[in-house]
């Protein structure tokens, strides 16, 4: 089939390259950057797409980040594909550091607010989910600080992001400016000399003419 790869990859190659990509970190970010900048939509709607993709990172939601991301694209108009590309911020590099400040914000908002108390007696209830397990005690608390910081950190993203989205296009007009310039310069000296040609041919044939004559 068209598009498809001749030698299928093995689940280990798979996992390789999505915790490090083949073609190495640099050119695959450098490579986002272009299909970002190529993208059709303003830069308010990409950056609100790579800025929910950024913030749904911060949850422990597995496999509803991306869902969560596409419907809030959806609500805002978002650009999807941007959004898809901003969940690539929570990744196995990341996760642990994540987490680890979620569950930190989670618990300290669960403490002062006093709800970890009624949490953890309902939470009690079960074997499972008992304190030194890794269940709801440990589980809600990260989900709870996950969101916190989406929400806090959302707007961070988003400006960082529409910024350099601005920067970057306006960068590619002016070198598609220059690029322009240099093509009609070359087009005109082509021409120049064309005429140079021109002039010389003609006055090539009445010299001629004026030989016979």
């Amino acid at each position: 089939m068209i598009f498809k790869r001749r030698d299928k990859l093995s689940l280990i190659q798979k996992i390789r390259y999505a915790i490090w990509p083949k073609c190495g970190l640099k050119r695959s970010l450098i490579y986002l950057k272009y299909r970002l900048i190529r993208l059709p939509h303003s830069s308010h709607h990409i950056a609100l797409g790579l800025a929910s993709g950024c913030a749904v990172s911060w949850t422990p939601t597995f496999p509803f980040q991306i869902l969560q991301c596409f419907l809030f694209c959806k609500m805002t108009r978002a650009n999807f594909f941007g959004g898809l590309i901003g969940t690539l911020f929570g990744n196995p590099w990341t996760f642990p550091l994540l987490f680890s400040i979620a569950y930190l914000v989670g618990d300290f908002f669960l403490s002062v607010t006093g709800i970890e108390t009624l949490f953890m007696i309902l939470a009690g209830e079960w074997v499972f989910l008992n304190e030194n397990g890794f269940g709801l005690t440990k589980f809600m608390p990260t989900l709870v600080g996950g969101y916190i910081m989406a929400i806090a950190t959302f707007p961070i993203f988003y400006y960082a992001f529409y910024y350099f989205l601005r920067a970057a296009r306006a960068a590619q007009r002016r070198v598609g400016k220059t690029a322009h310039v240099l093509v009609e310069k070359v087009h005109d000296i082509k021409e120049h000399r064309h005429e140079k040609k021109e002039d010389k041919k003609e006055k090539r044939e009445r010299s001629q003419e004026r030989v016979k004559k």
